[in-house]
């Protein structure tokens, strides 16, 4: 076990180092490790507490030298323009303004490092093994969208370089054998494309590579609410199935079987990757075939910690990244309680069943026991967690099963004979259906994923947490778990009603969601639900289904969309996909817009109507009004003609313009007898273009949120900052306090 608490100690100071940082207090606090670790060592006491201290102390240092060594290259380039040389190791990927290529990357003459370049569109006929050179402005990549992030960092890739002017291109030589594996990778991929349709090869793609870019984004979306998400990461239930697929014609324990099967699990390891997960599977299942024919004794927790070491020697900056983290602690979590729980509800059962129930069992025991330990972390990313988990994953455990070793195997069918591929392809395609349909249609329950924006779900996880803690390590005869799952359960039913009914007992209550650099507000009042824009540049489609279904609801009243910009309306196919719509408003404008096209079709294919909006409109809610007011300019683009959106609940007024300019502002206030106003949902996202001091004066709102993200827009601008304050309103930003709810109440507003 001292292998055990050494690791312990070296994850617990790599992450605490590398999200602290500073070389010279990496060195301190290592030095005053050793110390206490050469003192406790000489009294010979505190052997469990010596272990973690000399597993920090080596970790800091290690960490402190990789810094110096790996990471110095990339720093002297952060920050500068250069001209930079740079050879292509995987495969470019598309982006909204471009292509993205993985390259190593630095100054002629000087250290390459693992970097990101993006470029135009022409790069995507890069190969790896290319060469380009071109001037590049180089960034730490330590952000994404202006949020610190250790996304790219702990994996090893240091910069994000953007090219500018012409890029010299050199096209490699032969045949790279350095890169045959992304040759491989790619070549599998485009024959999964060949041997499925669209959306099954897209999932095959991801089951069996790792490459998840032709998943749609409410594919994806839908596997993380259900607790499916795993199975699109490589990770060990690949292989772990790739183990037991090699069984079957090599037989473990054998004499010469444990070389070819530890060789081709690192063939698979590379081949989709190499991420955390996967070493850390290879690392366990290696050493489990290895125990046997060495006639050793096999340690599943020596073995998680020696893949963890492993990894930490490789980058320890790769304990901050959430694969990594979710995929030890849902290991720990499995290793530490599905065995006695699968045995103890097995145990229930009277003998003649046990045979059937215990594969049911041990499903739904390794389901919870991977969620023991990574609800947290869900919580801590994402901000909700998955309720349905257990089930979802039950109903699928077969589908996977077979959808993996059936694609592999017409993988390998298609390579040698295609046809033989194609025909098997036809019966793996059942599997993989049904997983995609269970993931759509239990996506759409209610409370399959608890939001935890709501204080009373937060207060429900620690609550089950605490009960958890209890009955593990608290001394008692006869322990059943009876008691504290029906706490749990009851106590979640009162999490639900609370939270239903704290948005029911108020007159109105607006919530502006924070999807990044969009907008999405979502109305309540009473039993009414409306959603005003559904784009953004964070999954809006996604969060605004999250919030409805987190109190309760699969279905709104109406959505309304001031315009067809992607910001405002681009998460509304998602949102359709997820609830139920009773109507859509929209402007009578841009009818050549991509945006309206595909609504207007997906709303004809459900039996949605829609209302354009072309004369002012009342629409009555179970509490308070809702008037729709038509564009308001007879010209111009989608932001000059807007809808505008006024919500009333008594004497208690709130009003959204989209994104209409200063312009707009006065000529509404010019043709509408508006209100004066308790919230204002600024226009165009803090823009200086709108918010307009006209405005500000004739409606003087008492409060303001501003749905803003990152951007290279300036948003919110100076100016309209200094025109708020000016007007002495309250302001509120999504990118800084995340949602923000504002209640109406009739005879007050808070």
């Amino acid at each position: 076990m001292t292998l055990v608490w050494f690791t312990l100690g070296a994850a617990g100071a790599a992450l605490a180092g590398a999200l602290l940082g500073g070389p010279l207090w990496l060195l301190l606090a290592a030095l005053l490790g050793l110390g206490a670790w050469a003192l406790l060592r000489q009294k010979d006491r505190g052997g469990v507490l010596r272990a973690i201290l000399l597993g920090a102390a080596v970790s800091l240092v290690w960490l402190a030298v990789y810094g110096a060594v790996f990471h110095a290259p990339a720093d002297r380039l952060a920050g500068r323009t250069v001209r930079l040389e740079a050879v292509v190791t995987d495969w470019p990927e598309a982006t909204p303004y471009g292509a993205r290529v993985p390259v190593k990357a630095g100054e002629e003459g000087g250290r390459k490092v693992k970097a990101v370049y993006y470029g135009t569109d022409d790069l995507l006929d890069l190969s790896p093994g290319d060469k380009l050179a071109s001037v590049a402005y180089c960034a730490a990549a330590d952000s994404i969208r202006g949020r610190e992030s250790f996304y790219y960092v702990s994996r090893g890739i240091l910069l994000r370089c953007r090219g500018y002017g012409a890029v010299t291109v050199t096209q490699r030589e032969g045949f790279p054998l350095r890169y045959g594996v992304a040759y491989l990778s790619k070549s599998t991929r485009d024959l999964i494309d060949r041997l499925y349709p669209p959306e099954q090869a897209a999932f095959l793609r991801a089951l069996l590579t790792g490459d998840k870019s032709g998943l749609s984004d409410v594919d994806q979306h839908n596997f993380n609410r259900v607790g499916l998400g795993h199975v699109v990461v490589i990770s060990g239930l690949h292989v772990s199935f790739l183990v037991g697929f090699l069984s079957l014609f090599l037989k473990p324990g054998r004499k010469g079987t444990f070389p070819v099967m530890a060789a081709a699990l690192v063939c698979f390891c590379i081949f989709t990757g190499s991420a955390p997960g996967t070493v850390r599977a290879v690392i366990l299942n290696g050493l489990a075939l290895l125990a046997p024919a060495v006639r050793r004794e096999y340690n599943t927790y020596a073995g998680l910690a020696a893949a963890l070491l492993l990894l930490l020697a490789a980058n320890p900056w790769s304990i901050v990244n959430a694969g990594l983290q979710f995929s030890f602690l849902s290991t720990l979590g499995i290793l530490a309680f599905s065995g006695r729980w699968t045995r103890a509800w097995t145990g229930k059962v009277p003998k003649k069943a046990r045979r059937f129930a215990q594969p049911i069992f041990g499903v739904a025991a390794v389901s919870l026991a991977a969620m023991v330990l990574t609800v947290p972390l869900s919580a801590l990313y994402f901000g909700r967690f998955s309720l349905i988990a257990p089930l979802s994953n039950l109903l699928t455990s077969w589908a996977v099963g077979l959808a993996f070793l059936g694609g592999l195997v017409s993988v390998l069918l298609g390579a040698v004979l295609f046809p033989l591929g194609h025909g098997l392809a036809l019966l793996v395609g059942l599997p993989v259906r049904f997983f995609l349909g269970t993931a759509g249609v239990l996506s759409r329950v209610p409370l399959a994923a608890v939001t935890l924006s709501s204080g009373y779900y937060l207060l429900w996880m620690v609550f089950v947490y605490l009960l958890l803690a209890l009955w593990l390590f608290v001394p008692a005869e006869g322990k059943r778990p009876v008691l504290p799952l029906c706490a749990g359960a009851v106590t979640l039913c009162l999490a639900v009603l609370l939270t239903a009914g704290t948005v029911r007992r108020a007159e109105m209550t607006l919530t502006a969601l924070d999807v990044g650099q969009g907008q999405s507000v979502a109305l309540c009042a009473g039993s009414s639900a409306v959603l005003i824009d559904c784009g953004g540049t964070l999954s809006p489609g996604d969060t605004a289904a999250a919030y409805f279904q987190s109190i309760g609801r699969r279905s709104i009243d109406l959505l309304v969309l001031t315009h067809f910009h992607e910001d405002h309306a681009g998460g509304v196919p998602e949102l359709l996909a997820r609830l139920d719509v009773g109507g859509i408003a929209v402007p009578d404008v841009d009818e050549d817009s991509v945006i309206r096209r595909e609504i207007e079709a997906i709303a004809l294919e459900k039996d949605i109507p829609i209302y354009y909006i072309t004369r002012e409109s009342a629409v009555d809610l179970d509490k308070g009004q809702l008037t729709l007011l038509p564009p308001v300019q007879a010209e111009g683009d989608s932001n000059e003609q807007c809808l505008s959106v006024l919500c009333s609940a008594g004497a208690w007024d709130a009003l959204l313009t989209g994104d209409m300019p200063i312009e707009g502002e006065e000529q509404l206030l010019a043709q509408y007898d508006l209100p004066d106003l308790e919230l204002f949902v600024a226009g165009h996202h803090g823009s200086k273009y709108a918010t307009g001091k006209a405005l500000l004066e004739a409606l003087a709102p008492e409060t303001v949120l501003i749905s803003v993200g990152y951007n290279s827009y300036g948003h919110p601008a100076p100016e309209t900052l200094d025109r708020l304050a000016e007007a002495g309103a309250a302001v509120y930003r999504t990118d800084q306090l995340g949602d923000l709810t504002v209640y109406a109440h009739p005879k007050e507003a808070t």
